[in-house]
């Protein structure tokens, strides 16, 4: 089984990486007489600990490979308690050989096992959009709609690798036998080799199909998925409670301000303030070229509509002619966008410099002043026009509610090439479900897409 191969092979990968980090202890010279005299079996002995605790932690578990968070949360957990037993032992001990690995070998670890964790899930994702397999088969049960839903979903992300190879329909009278239509399903996700089942919500499979079709599941490896009618509502606003025997689904209120908030705004102010000052030396070369380039103002100021519908002064590079905003209107009948935004794909009024910036997005970098003062975060939705946010609906609205960002959902997921109500849907999901993780993320796969370039026009 593919999910069998993978584990072997960051096995592998994970003792390759243990040995490098443990070896970098007598390399550099550190960590007492216990390794000077014994360096080989010194570092294979720490390999292994660090090998071990990695596979106890549930780092190689199929559940969390290639899709999602959790992977990278369990090295990062597992180097955490590794740091503090390793700690209690240096100082019990009062040797130097704790503190060594603790100093050197544990963060270069960590930092080459997330680097090959992200590397092996690249590989992953490739396999998967080719058709290679290495997926999760899917038996999709419930209604017809559901169904249909679902398999849409899972079709148009398949590097998550989740294909539905079957479904079963249900009827209105699926639930009149419990224990016969647990059975069915389960025949048919056998003769389709199907190792997930994915139950959607439906009122013709209650809760004592899915509890029998439960216990035909134990000892199988088949996995029982309940796919919730909360398309909206994610990551951690979602929790489950006890209460009364059984278990309930709680959703929270969104995330609006509190001490998350806070560590968010001092991030966005120390990270943009860096990213000034370190990117000064671009920044006045990109000015002195759009200056050369064409007549007319280096920076091009607009007004943007902010949280809570303040409108600011957003401030980015110039990348078209002097008068691009007056010769708009006679390009309306040629708008390849939807909604109110309004795009072109060889727009006249951009110049040859704007269209090398814009591709890259260097024309956004000095936003990040817009970040210092509070008017922008990092990451959040597109900061809108005010005659955008004019036609918004009601719903749409909700968008304010955060401070927009320079980079976003819509940005990693296709920039330009989004159409308007895609884009919608990916910011209102971030404002409903925004988490700082969620944002680390976001910005590290900003910076892949922004390197390839594509998207942006």
């Amino acid at each position: 089984m593919w999910s069998a191969r993978l584990r072997s092979l960051l096995a592998v990968s994970d003792a390759a990486v243990a040995l490098a980090a443990a070896g970098l202890v007598p390399l550099v010279g550190g960590g007492g007489r216990a390794i000077e005299q014994r360096p080989l079996l010194t570092t294979v002995a720490a390999a292994a600990v660090l090998w071990l605790v990695l596979a106890v932690s549930g780092s190689r578990d199929p559940r969390v490979l290639g899709v999602g968070q959790e992977e990278y949360k369990r090295l990062v957990s597992a180097h955490a308690h590794l740091a503090g037993v390793i700690a209690v032992v240096g100082y019990l001990s009062r040797t130097e050989t704790p503190r060594a690995y603790l100093l050197i070998a544990l963060p270069a670890g960590l930092g080459a096992l997330l680097l090959t964790r992200w590397c092996w899930r690249q590989w992953l994702h490739a396999h998967r959009r080719r058709g290679e397999g290495w997926s999760h088969r899917v038996l999709a049960v419930g209604s017809g709609p559901q169904v249909r839903e679902l398999s849409e979903q899972l079709a148009g992300r398949r590097h998550l690798g989740y294909d539905v190879v079957a479904a079963w329909i249900v009827g209105q009278d699926a639930g009149t036998d419990a224990a016969e239509t647990a059975r069915a399903v389960l025949r048919l996700a056998r003769r389709n080799d199907a190792d997930v089942i994915a139950v959607t919500t439906c009122d013709a499979m209650g809760a004592e199909v899915l509890r029998r079709l439960g216990w035909l599941l134990e000892g199988t490896g088949t996995q029982l998925v309940v796919v919730p009618g909360l398309v909206a509502v994610a990551g951690p606003r979602v929790h489950t409670r006890p209460i009364a025997g059984l278990h309930l689904l709680c959703i929270e209120e969104p995330a609006f301000t509190g001490a998350g908030r806070v560590a968010k705004r001092l991030f966005d102010v120390a990270a943009a303030t860096a990213g000034l000052l370190a990117l000064s030396p671009v920044l006045l070369a990109i000015a002195v070229v759009v200056r050369v380039e064409s007549r007319g103002p280096v920076l091009h100021r607009q007004t943007r509509i902010g949280k809570h519908g303040r409108p600011f002064r957003m401030v980015k590079f110039r990348t078209m002619v002097a008068d691009a905003e007056r010769r708009q209107a006679a390009l309306r009948t040629v708008n390849e966008q939807d909604g109110p935004l309004f795009k072109i794909r060889d727009d006249p009024r951009v110049t040859r410099v704007g269209r090398f910036l814009r591709r890259y997005s260097l024309d956004e970098l000095p936003q990040l002043y817009n970040v210092v003062v509070g008017r922008m975060s990092l990451v959040g939705p597109r900061p809108p026009l005010p005659e955008e946010v004019r036609q918004y609906a009601k719903d749409t609205r909700r968008r304010l509610l955060v401070k927009p960002g320079l980079t976003g959902l819509w940005q990693i997921s296709g920039r330009s090439n989004l159409t308007w109500t895609d884009g919608i849907a990916l910011d209102l999901h971030y404002v409903e479900n925004w988490s700082f993780t969620t944002d680390l993320v976001i910005l590290w796969k900003t910076a892949r897409v922004v390197a390839a370039g594509t998207g942006a026009y």
